[in-house]
């Protein structure tokens, strides 16, 4: 009765495959020296830190996976090809022995792979993200296993090394540019976005999005690594079971395939390409927008003891209504001065506590009159001359997905948002850095759809160029 697993016959295959890649100076090289490289170029590439920092980000998704898948459906294709694994499948060793050896060694380069460039990115390129470096790395040994489990399968399919590599555009390629690294995924057409969502390259890009944008492990995060790692352990299993003891020609299936595969992803990558080319031209887009609104703020008059506070969050304010007291400190008489609602409006921030101290001129809430807000979105100031007064604008709010706003231009402000910045070092001479600059727009939204907009909601905007 063969076994399910043995633990020595997999750590011999772990040590196997790790002896033959320390062996390969050039595939070491490929894994460990070539990602570090390629961020280095990034790094200069962009003049705007922030921007540097959403690419690399990505990027150190995209590069461990790419490597891995490359590097280990050359290797196990020499297995087949050569007869050893032939010869390995006819000792007591099990597929599980050997694709868990496999899994062992590369997920132990891909450890090295992404601690290094991390590293490189962190500490010599000065990468920030709110989210702890070792987040990064976990993510980006995910993308590791997954290019080594899809590599692993996609050596079934080719009979030389150059087929292996020619499955790259269609197995990476179409991954990358549906990632959401050039166009992001929420801008795409919705059957792009529908192939987006049924590839797990996408989600491990989601996931170090995540890092970059909060601090704490939430519940976005912990769900496309978890769709990652589901997916290189369902790659895993295909790949076990392309495993044969005797290793003959392919199938004519398999020859299509071979065929079809490349043509499915030349297709896409052209319809991604073509899509984007049409959006541009008929819209002006940015995401780097928000709900706007006039603050209400409420200040305490004096200082003394809060009592009586009314202003809680979501509450309505109507002018000069009564929102609280203060009491005021004395010897003898305490005297009590009334807070009273400065204008109408609905309180999103309640800073009051009853019965705190506070002193006066502090800011207890923040209301807005949400009937009167509107939008502003900065433009990037190279397609500012595409905009103009009462062009329709099409809105949609990250905290309602999938609904589509409706509003206009109302406003061109006279202003930038960016200013130049100085270059590093001795900039004595005057010596100035050209960044790109932000002009801001203000939207009217003219279909509100009865729903809850508030001040600081981030959300996309797409004006119509005609």
């Amino acid at each position: 009765m063969t076994h399910l697993v043995s633990l020595r016959i997999t750590a011999a295959t772990a040590r196997r495959v790790l002896a033959q890649l320390r062996g390969d100076r050039r595939t070491v090289a490929l894994l460990l020296v070539v990602p570090s490289v390629l961020l280095v170029l990034v790094h200069q590439m962009f003049d705007a830190k922030a921007v540097f920092d959403r690419i690399a980000l990505q990027l150190l998704g995209i590069f461990p996976f790419t490597m891995m898948f490359l590097v280990t459906s050359v290797a196990m294709l020499r297995e087949r090809t050569s007869g050893t694994l032939e010869r390995l499948l006819t000792t007591p060793m099990s597929k599980l022995d050997l694709l868990l050896g496999y899994g062992i060694a590369f997920a132990l380069a891909a450890a090295a792979q992404a601690a290094l460039t991390c590293a490189t990115a962190y500490w010599l390129l000065g990468l920030h993200t709110p989210g702890s470096p070792w987040l990064v790395v976990m993510i980006a040994i995910a993308s590791a296993v997954l290019g080594m489990a899809l590599g692993l399968l996609g050596s079934a399919f080719a009979t030389t090394e150059f087929q292996a590599v020619q499955f790259m555009p269609a197995v990476v390629l179409p991954q990358i540019l549906l990632g959401g690294l050039f166009v992001p995924r929420g801008q795409m057409v919705d059957w792009l976005q529908r192939i987006s969502d049924a590839l797990p390259v996408p989600y491990a890009i989601e996931a170090l999005d995540e890092v970059g944008r909060t601090s704490l492990v939430t519940a976005e995060l912990l769900r496309d690594t978890g769709i990652v790692i589901g997916a290189a352990i369902i790659a895993l299993a295909l790949a076990a079971s392309t495993l044969r003891r005797r290793t003959g020609a392919l199938t004519r299936s398999t020859r299509r395939a071979l065929l079809v595969i490349p043509l499915v992803a030349l297709v896409v990558g052209g319809a991604l390409a073509a899509s984007y080319v049409l959006e541009a031209r008929r819209y002006v887009r940015t995401d780097n927008a928000q709900i706007h609104g006039d603050k209400i703020p409420v200040t305490a008059p004096v200082s003394g003891i809060l009592l009586g506070w009314r202003a809680i969050q979501g509450s309505t304010l109507h002018k000069d209504q009564t929102i609280g007291r203060i009491q005021m400190p004395g010897s003898f008489e305490r005297p009590q001065k009334v807070i009273r609602a400065p204008a109408e409006g609905t309180v999103v921030v309640d800073n009051g506590v009853e019965g705190s101290f506070v002193t006066a001129g502090t800011e207890l809430a923040l209301a807005y009159d949400l009937s009167e807000i509107d939008v502003i979105a900065q433009v990037d100031e190279t397609d500012i001359g595409d905009v103009r007064l009462g062009r329709r604008v099409d809105i949609t709010v990250d905290a309602h997905p999938g609904i589509t706003f409706t509003g206009d231009v109302r406003e061109i402000q006279g202003g930038t948002v960016e200013t130049f910045a100085r270059l590093p070092g001795n900039n004595s001479s005057g010596d100035f850095r050209k960044i790109t600059q932000w002009i801001p727009v203000r939207i009217a939204i003219t279909d509100r759809r009865n729903l809850i907009l508030v001040p600081g909601m981030n959300l996309t905007v797409k004006i119509h160029k005609n």
